[in-house]
């Protein structure tokens, strides 16, 4: 299913149909528009192009608009009708609505109402469609295009649902975000959700951090200069050069509230307008943010708003910590050995057998960042034969000495709970942190899959 933004114009008046069209251009410049002037028309249209929305007049020759309407909600129930006639009675506007039609409309409203009725059900209809398509890929457990994801080691159920979830919203006019640590990896993700929805476009990064509203509003809209002899000078913004691609928002939860004002309008209304220009530019790219911040956090301290934290969280994931990616961590060593051999022109030094389960207990506070500057270290000090284990044991060893506990310490209940009761939580708990996976649930309690497989049936 395709980017739910398709739309069909159907009037047998020729002259309303291209004032129509032109006006929902204008007014709503993500939607294609396409217009039929014949009612018999229709039918065959919707079976050779996967329209979002229909608007229909309802006295034509042929066919009327109540007759396409219940053809279309019969055939096509993941498309939307608007009903745009100069029928002005209670009782059909009623009947319509009945028969499933999204809304009614006499063409002497207002075009503004209108034009905001179908950006609400394009929204809708996107929405309907991205969770058919969640719910398609999550119970078929495969990827369509793994490709995407080539840039991303790992074998965490966790984040294989991610890969998973990233490629059901692919087409998705809604932002994306995505949180996490620093160093968790938010940027790459950002750019395998690039790969999937538009990669022939442009991928355009913005670091927000420290940024000033005047640089924000600069960067991102660009300027038009009106000088004194009557020429006009234009420096384009980002919104400009990312057309067609992906615009990606680094630390946006660093915005101050002016700046956060403007992206939630551009978000809104997908339009913008360059400084010193009145005249709107239309936006044309998949917006997709990332935070190490608790967004929800800043919003109830009065540092973030409302209204932007939810149009960004329409579809959002979280990165975790390379301290709870175990399953990922002797890969990822090897990686960066391979990766820092080849910068260093060495040769590649062999991870100890044991070196991971001697991390398992390190916690990483710069996650994979922290990770690639320990392997780098490692191989410069190596021999060549076996990886140099010192920077791994200084970082642990530091962070001991600096109080930090090597991992959580339980607090039991005033009254113990039996042997019986605490080996069914440590299961469950496993289970949940692995979202169901047995295997990666055994090796997290120490035991084998056949031992969790038994225990479970017990």
């Amino acid at each position: 299913m395709k980017l739910a933004r398709n739309i069909l114009l159907v009037d047998d008046e020729a002259a309303w149909l291209r004032t129509l069209a032109n006006t929902l251009n204008r007014l709503v410049p993500e939607a294609q528009i396409d217009t039929c002037v014949d009612s018999r028309q229709v039918e065959n249209r919707l079976n050779i192009t996967d329209y979002a929305l229909v608007l229909l007049d309802l006295t034509m020759p042929f066919h009327s608009g109540e007759e396409l309407l219940a053809m279309i909600r019969s055939e096509h129930p993941n498309t939307r009708v608007i009903i745009v006639t100069g029928v002005n009675e209670v009782d059909t506007a009623v009947r319509c609505i009945k028969n499933g039609a999204y809304d009614y409309f006499i063409k002497t409203d207002a075009v503004e109402d209108l034009a905001r009725t179908v950006r609400r059900a394009l929204e809708v209809v996107g929405l309907e469609r991205n969770y058919l398509k969640i719910k398609e890929h999550f119970l078929s457990r495969t990827l369509d295009q793994p490709q995407a994801f080539n840039n991303i080691l790992t074998c965490e159920p966790q984040l294989l649902d991610q890969f998973r979830y990233l490629e059901a919203i692919a087409h998705s006019p809604e932002p994306l975000l995505i949180s996490g640590q620093s160093g968790t990896g938010k940027s790459e993700f950002a750019k395998s959700s690039h790969q999937l929805c538009c990669p022939e476009g442009p991928f355009i990064s913005v670091n927000l951090a420290g940024i000033s509203d005047e640089s924000f509003e600069l960067k991102l809209f660009g300027q038009l200069k009106h000088h004194d002899d009557g020429q006009v000078t234009a420096q384009a913004g980002v919104l400009h050069h990312v057309n067609g691609g992906t615009l990606y928002l680094n630390e946006v939860g660093a915005l101050s509230i002016a700046s956060q004002l403007k992206l939630l309008d551009v978000i809104e209304s997908r339009q913008y307008y360059p400084v010193g220009s009145e005249r709107p530019y239309p936006v044309n790219c998949r917006i997709v943010a990332s935070t190490q911040d608790d967004l929800l956090a800043l919003n109830q301290q009065g540092l973030f708003r409302s209204d932007l934290l939810y149009r960004l969280r329409a579809h959002k994931i979280h990165l975790p910590p390379l301290a709870e990616r175990s399953l990922d961590l002797a890969m990822l060593i090897n990686h960066f050995i391979d990766q820092a051999a080849q910068e260093m022109e060495l040769p590649p030094p062999q991870q100890p057998r044991d070196l991971a389960s001697q991390l398992s207990e390190y916690r990483f506070p710069g996650n994979l960042h922290e990770l690639k500057g320990m392997v780098f270290d490692a191989v410069s000090r190596s021999d060549g034969v076996q990886l140099n284990i010192s920077p791994f044991m200084e970082a642990i060893n530091e962070h001991r000495s600096s109080g930090e506990r090597p991992q959580d310490t339980i607090v039991f209940p005033k009254v113990l709970p039996t042997l019986a009761q605490m080996n069914q939580a440590l299961i469950d708990e496993a289970m949940s942190r692995t979202a169901n996976n047995q295997t990666a649930a055994a090796q997290m309690l120490g035991i084998s899959q056949s031992a969790l497989s038994r225990r479970l049936k017990g």
